[in-house]
């Protein structure tokens, strides 16, 4: 009788100790952050960024893989308000070495990075994110399907472990701007958009952009995420006229290349337009490009960002 109550104790014990671990962080996985003030932060592990690389302008997909009921319960049905980021790097020893970063909008910063400032304050925090819930805190797994997920209070037992405490180095200070790192803040609030970026270290790629936007995504009040690749389409914000030049005025985005096309006649393709010579760097704001009509009709534009 003895042995069967003792064996029933060790299961009951057993049953009662956190499950290990099922998700293996990797460098150049993809994670997907959830924080809010006086809230845990919930992080996924989305596998590797390569499978939002490479795709051709506009190119778009749902955001799949994790378990919105983890967020959901954590914050509720409506996540308007929560912070949402998306990060990943390579290795730092990799031949190309790559972070990729969120921004919200309004972004009028390009983030340029030395070497020395790339590994500490990209691939080392990031690193740490990925890395540290499994060793050395051994932070449970989620119950999620897939058990791909942790959940951690940034001030209780595996504080150490959180998103918020490793951005700011224990200090929970500059938590938005990745401790003060980036020059630009790497979260936005649910509903909303967020840029996302490939950013190198400008001392290895002298002649290259700091960053590229790789694409956009959204996410939505009850939890869509969805990813849209290459420049975020641009709005004409107004066209004023003075002689023969036209003023095009229009949104854009730090780093990528404008142009305008422009026709006197709707209803064709629009691939055929003609297109000026002139062009500009997108710098965040609303900018403008000057366009000399040689024609006496009436001319429609669109801009084109590359």
């Amino acid at each position: 009788m003895k042995k069967i109550i003792l064996s029933t104790l060790a299961a009951l014990a057993l049953q009662a100790t956190p499950l290990a671990r099922a998700w293996t962080y990797n460098d150049g996985d993809l994670l997907l952050v959830f924080r809010e003030s006086g809230h845990n932060n919930i992080e996924y592990d989305l596998g590797s960024v390569t499978n939002l690389l490479g795709q051709t302008n506009g190119y778009t997909t749902t955001i799949t893989g994790w378990d919105t009921s983890l967020v959901t319960t954590e914050f509720g049905p409506d996540l308007t308000g929560v912070e949402v980021i998306l990060l990943a790097t390579t290795s730092s020893t990799d031949a190309n070495p790559t972070a990729w970063l969120t921004s919200a909008e309004p972004n009028t910063t390009a983030y340029n990075v030395s070497s020395s400032e790339w590994t500490s304050y990209l691939h080392g925090t990031i690193s740490a994110i990925g890395n540290k819930p499994i060793s050395p805190f051994n932070v449970p797994a989620a119950v999620a399907n897939p058990t791909n997920a942790y959940v951690i209070n940034p001030f209780g037992t595996y504080g150490g472990a959180s998103y918020d405490y490793i951005v700011s180095g224990g200090t929970f200070n500059s938590i938005p701007t990745l401790g003060g790192h980036a020059p630009f803040t790497v979260q936005q609030a649910a509903p909303g958009f967020l840029d996302f970026w490939a950013i190198q270290p400008t001392s290895i790629y002298p002649n290259s952009p700091p960053d590229t936007l790789i694409g956009t995504f959204t996410i939505t009040a009850n939890g869509v995420l969805t990813f849209v690749a290459g420049p975020r389409a641009s709005t004409i914000t107004g066209v004023s006229r003075s002689g023969n030049v036209s003023a095009i005025q229009f949104t854009t985005t730090v780093g990528n290349t404008y142009s305008v096309a422009y026709t006197n006649q709707l209803g064709a393709a629009t691939a055929p337009w003609p297109v000026d010579v002139n062009t500009l760097i997108g710098d965040g704001k609303i900018n403008t490009i000057n366009h000399t009509n040689n024609y006496d009709s009436a001319e429609f534009y669109r801009v084109i960002a590359q």
